[in-house]
């Protein structure tokens, strides 16, 4: 399997989850000269080939038609400020988008089984924060706020915008992006409870 039928899969399997609502997200993969990335505007549940744009780790398009969404600059600056990350994966759902309102200064997570699913832990007993980084429509400003608290082995939260997993892989990022969306939906539903 090529990295774009990676990523397109990747693409149709959070489509299906209902996190790219809207034509919300966007979805990148490395390669060996920039990123390919989703073009803006493209409804996620019906993704192809063709609505892929192949770009440099400046973020400009070298290839594909329409254009890239403006957050396509910060997939370009992720690829450049850390050489590990080959996928970044951004979706947009209801507990991230609440609990990054609620908690601006991270997500703090202890207990959970499923934190083993993020890269580096390997126990429930240990306590992880999800990082939140504050919103800006502008990408260069989005992207200072990212660096300033990198690193970030899984990703992060957008406070009141959504996911941006990072991985290795196609695979480790989904890994990522899946454990990350479960955790904060027990975070959401314990939020209720205590309310």
């Amino acid at each position: 399997m090529t990295l774009q039928d990676e990523l397109l899969e990747a693409i149709s399997w959070a489509a299906a989850k209902g996190w790219t609502p809207a034509t919300g997200g966007n979805f990148s993969v490395r390669t060996d000269e920039g990123y390919l990335v989703t073009a803006s505007g493209v409804d996620k549940t019906r993704v192809s080939a063709e609505d892929l744009l192949r770009c440099d780790l400046d973020g400009r398009v070298l290839a594909g038609r329409g254009k890239p969404s403006a957050e396509s600059d910060l997939h370009a600056a992720l690829y450049r400020f850390e050489p590990n990350i080959g996928c970044v994966l951004h979706t947009h759902t209801l507990a991230s988008t609440v609990l990054s309102r609620r908690f601006p200064e991270g997500i703090r997570l202890a207990g959970f089984e499923m934190q083993k699913a993020l890269a580096g832990n390997v126990t429930h007993d240990a306590a992880i924060t999800l990082p939140v980084v504050p919103n800006s429509q502008d990408m260069a400003e989005l992207a200072a706020h990212v660096q300033a608290g990198w690193p970030m082995p899984w990703g992060f939260l957008v406070q009141g915008h959504g996911i941006y997993a990072v991985g290795e892989s196609v695979a480790a990022c989904r890994r990522h992006l899946e454990a990350i969306e479960f955790l904060l939906a027990c975070t959401l539903e314990e939020t209720r409870w205590t309310s």
